[in-house]
């Protein structure tokens, strides 16, 4: 196997904070070592800023049905509409551990508490200009407690949220005609992989 590079093959040289909002903004100039020999010429990039995030797929086993969430997202303005289908999800606050955020958010967006919790995988949403990881996770809840009357979200964060429950196989059918983002994407990739395994150890 060819020699695999690390962190220690890049030189940063500068840092530079472009923007500090909601998100923030850096340019970093770096070299690198190229695959041929040698270093790169001196590069800049600029870069979005995040903190890592933990993604829920919120599932019932006993009744094999999946909740999902909807609200909008600014980034969506392209498509068709900007109202997404999506698993829940939040960052990752100072002193949290995924646990934490998985139930606080479960709670806020969807409000519902969340039993076991299943680590599927992390990934780098946009590695080309964005400095996050997302980890995700299924986590067990009871159908039997979803209110599809109520709006969810915190106000505070401008969040307007409404619930969505279907069967676990509507959910992942959704994927050939609506489903577009990400981590809605691989969550549901996931269970319609790993279901029946999930459902054993969960011990139904």
């Amino acid at each position: 196997m060819k020699q695999k590079f690390s962190k220690q093959d890049v030189k940063f040289t500068k840092e530079e904070v472009l923007y500090d909002g909601f998100f923030t903004m850096k340019r970093f100039t770096f070299e690198h070592k190229l695959f041929a020999g040698g270093w790169s010429k001196p590069v800049a990039r600029e870069v979005m800023v995040r903190g890592d995030a933990v993604c829920v797929l919120l599932y019932d086993p006993k009744v094999d049905k999946v909740l999902l969430i909807e609200q909008f997202r600014v980034g969506a303005i392209k498509h068709d509409s900007p109202w997404l289908l999506e698993v829940v999800a939040g960052m990752v606050e100072e002193g949290e551990n995924d646990e934490d955020v998985a139930r606080r958010e479960a709670l806020e967006e969807a409000g519902v508490q969340v039993g076991r919790l299943e680590y599927m995988f992390q990934f780098l949403p946009s590695p080309g200009g964005l400095i996050e990881y997302l980890r995700m996770y299924a986590g067990e809840f009871d159908a039997s407690q979803v209110n599809l009357n109520n709006h969810f979200g915190l106000a505070e964060e401008n969040e307007d949220i409404r619930l969505h429950l279907m069967t676990a196989q509507e959910a992942i059918g959704l994927l050939e005609t609506e489903i577009d983002n990400a981590s809605a994407i691989m969550a549901l990739q996931w269970l319609a992989l790993n279901k029946a395994k999930l459902r054993e150890k969960w011990g139904y």
